[in-house]
């Protein structure tokens, strides 16, 4: 159990990752955990930074998805936005295999060609390992500028 709470790798930011590494080994999906991983907890809007990044990795070949334990209340202006140009699994129910695979299953991924990054142990990283899925841990999370 201990192996399977323990990240592949840790950073401090999203901006911190080597993606073209993630490219090279074969990875093709990146999900990505919402609260304080893309954005502080419960944001209204994402940084433009973030959506930058996003839009980066999506244009270079990489298959984008958001895999959030959030509910989708009407009208929640960050997951509208993200769920037009991406993939999002909502109300995951993470460290359950259930989002992880539905999601995998909208990217057209399998656990070994996807990376999660996320902030929390239990639901992020747990959840990912158990499936085989490359995990990467955001260690401060929601410390990125809000502009």
């Amino acid at each position: 159990m201990i192996g399977r709470l323990r990240p592949a790798e840790t950073v401090d930011s999203i901006f911190e990752i080597d993606y073209d590494r993630l490219a090279a080994s074969g990875r093709r999906a990146l999900l990505f955990d919402l609260d304080n991983t893309l954005g502080r907890r419960r944001p209204d809007r994402l940084p433009r930074r973030v959506e930058g990044l996003l839009e980066r990795l999506s244009e270079g070949g990489f298959r984008i998805g958001v895999l959030t334990n959030r509910r989708r209340p009407a009208g929640d202006p960050v997951i509208e936005r993200l769920a037009g140009r991406y993939d999002v699994v909502h109300t995951a129910r993470k460290p359950s295999r259930r989002g992880y695979l539905a999601l995998l299953e909208r990217l057209g991924a399998a656990p070994d060609e996807a990376a999660m990054i996320g902030d929390r142990w239990l639901t992020d990283i747990f959840g990912a390992n158990r499936l085989g899925i490359h995990s990467i841990r955001v260690r401060r999370p929601g410390t990125e500028p809000s502009g």
